[in-house]
């Protein structure tokens, strides 16, 4: 009964009814898995099943400001490393790109999701570098939600009590990227923000740009806040924006906008060259 509501309460918020009961059709019976859809930036992705496809297949634009800032930000040769990569969308647009010159590296946790993401990497053929592990303070292991959703899943803070938990491989950013310099860093690990930078050192100083999610309830669900995650970013070196239409405007605790929002951290030697290469100015 709960999911009939919330299936009507999505319902009501979209605006193509028709073709969002249509996808979630396909995605109940499997025949999503025989579909194909194509981006004009010159990838395609396939219809899995899976609430980030299913967004994606009925609206080419969903979550469109994630990837008009990575294609924005990035050029060729650079690299790009998207921890928490979900299917690959932006990972395939970085990769387009910074061509066969540049580097992608994604990491997703999830292993039905990162088959997902493996499937979308091989029907376009892009030399995308891909890691099924979690990002956090050390390496180990963790319990992580096993929901149909593939955009709810997140590690547990402690040791769940539900029997459907996975049990997934963890790893430090550093120990994956090891001393190699990142163009830009896409972030969104569902509030495990915090325990990933504090294995995350070495890549934090070779960093020129973070991209990530900054989400009160989710930092909360898993023992931290905003006001850590702006303390350890600024303790890096960090200045912090946030979004605002073609503005970046300064992060402030006391002053800040929706639940759950971007992030954009430059060091201010690097500030002039970011607003150059996206288009957005200082509020």
């Amino acid at each position: 009964m709960r999911k009939l509501r919330h299936f009507g309460d999505r319902l009501r918020e979209e605006p193509d009814k028709f073709r969002f009961v249509l996808s979630r059709a396909l995605w109940a019976t499997g025949l999503c898995r025989l579909i194909t859809f194509s981006f004009p930036e010159g990838y395609r992705m396939r219809f899995y099943p899976s609430a980030i496809s299913a967004g994606l297949w009925r609206d080419r634009n969903f979550r469109s400001e994630d990837v008009d800032f990575v294609a924005g930000y990035l050029r060729p040769g650079e690299t790009f490393v998207d921890v928490g990569a979900n299917v690959g969308q932006l990972s395939l647009v970085a990769a387009r790109r910074v061509t066969s010159s540049g580097r992608t590296i994604a990491i997703e946790a999830h292993p039905r999701t990162c088959n997902f993401l493996r499937g979308n990497v091989r029907l376009n053929g892009f030399p995308i570098e891909i890691h099924n592990v979690a990002v956090g303070s050390e390496c180990g292991e963790l319990f992580f939600t096993n929901f149909r959703s593939d955009d709810m899943n997140f590690a547990y803070a402690a040791s769940p009590r539900s029997g459907s938990a996975l049990r997934v491989p963890v790893a430090t950013l550093d120990s994956i990227i090891c001393e190699r310099p990142v163009d830009l860093l896409k972030v969104d690990v569902e509030g495990f923000e915090c325990d990933l930078l504090q294995g995350a050192a070495q890549t934090l100083h070779n960093c020129r740009c973070l991209y990530i999610e900054d989400s009160e309830p989710n930092l909360r669900r898993a023992g931290s806040s905003r006001a850590e995650l702006y303390d350890r970013l600024s303790e890096r070196g960090f200045e912090l924006f946030h979004v605002r239409g073609k503005q970046l405007e300064r992060v402030s605790v006391q002053a800040a906008g929706p639940l759950t929002e971007n992030l954009i951290a430059v060091r201010g030697s690097d500030l002039p060259d970011a607003l150059a290469r996206t288009g957005f100015c200082l509020a």
